[in-house]
């Protein structure tokens, strides 16, 4: 009967409703959850007071570094078409003739630029100071203007002074002839319409500017200026950074390298016009951009033993 009574036990337990929830209340045993805030709450409280616990003198006597506010100045930009930094010319003027004896011609260096007139077949001297010397490259004239630039050397007695011998071809047009000397540098119009000035010399004064002024520029070069001047020549060597062309336009001269060429960076010599800057030139893009009329120029490779390239304009290397 013990056994029956037992199903029967556990039959009606069976019918009973097992979904609510029971407390356990179990002596020793602490709640989870109360044992698990304890345990934040200690590491919290840690946290805090490290800070105090730990011997940080650095801290306590270092000031953190703040970095300062400064304005931004944002510097001019440089405009492109400016001038290498040279001392400043006189004012644009026209030098007038002296007539003196033995047919010389006089200029007073500082009042201006000369126009020389010296007609077809005609042989015009144009004298120096005595003791000034110029290189014979350093002539510039326009190698199509029809005019021909000899440098004549003096030797001794009243031929000591050095000399510019000017001869104009037939078909000779006005021009321009710019030079320096180691003493000054000139720019003298060319003008084969006139009496000619067989024997033309400069008087000078303490007071002198260093660079004669500009002249305006002609009707012709007026038509000229801003058209492409493609009229330039390489010779030697034809390194991968060797231009793609060379022109001028107005004042001034590019020099464009093939795509990459620029990255090679050769050094350009203006032999002519001569110039005292050290660099007369600028990068822009792929291309050199020269502020002078280049007739003769050099390019170097920067490598040891890098080929050299002659830049000639009008054919003449």
């Amino acid at each position: 009967m013990l056994p029956l009574v037992g199903l029967a036990a556990l039959s009606g337990c069976a019918g009973e409703n097992t979904e609510t929830p029971v407390t356990v209340d179990v002596p020793g045993m602490p709640s989870p959850e109360l044992a698990l805030q304890k345990s934040l709450d200690r590491i919290n409280g840690f946290l805090g007071s490290l800070n105090q616990r730990i011997d940080t003198p650095v801290r306590q006597t270092t000031a953190l570094a703040v970095t300062p506010s400064h304005p931004i100045n944002l510097a001019p930009q440089a405009q492109a078409s400016s001038p290498p930094v040279t001392s400043p010319p006189a004012a644009s003027h026209e030098a007038s003739p002296l007539a003196g004896k033995a047919g010389l011609t006089w200029f007073a260096y500082g009042d201006g630029y000369a126009r020389v007139r010296c007609a077809p077949s005609a042989l015009c001297i144009l004298r120096l100071q005595p003791g000034e010397t110029v290189a014979s490259e350093a002539l510039a004239v326009e190698p199509k203007a029809g005019w021909r630039t000899d440098l004549v050397r003096g030797t001794h007695g009243i031929h000591a002074a050095w000399a510019v011998a000017l001869t104009p071809d037939p078909a000779a047009r006005q021009s321009i002839l710019r030079f320096s000397t180691s003493r000054r540098s000139y720019i003298v119009i060319l003008d084969p319409v006139g009496p000619s000035m067989r024997s033309i010399a400069y008087s000078y004064a303490s007071g002198d500017p260093q660079t004669q002024p500009e002249p305006p520029p002609s009707p012709e070069a007026l038509a000229r200026r801003n058209t492409p001047d493609f009229d330039f020549h390489m010779t030697g060597s034809s390194p991968g950074w060797k231009p793609l062309r060379i022109y001028r336009e107005g004042d001034h001269t590019y020099i464009q390298f093939p795509p990459g060429g620029i990255n090679r960076a050769p050094r350009l010599v203006v032999l002519s016009p001569s110039t005292t800057a050290t660099q007369p030139y600028r990068t822009v893009g792929d291309s050199y951009v020269v502020d002078l009329p280049v007739t003769d120029a050099l390019l170097i490779g920067n490598d040891p033993g890098s080929p050299t390239i002659r830049i000639s304009h009008g054919g003449k290397a």
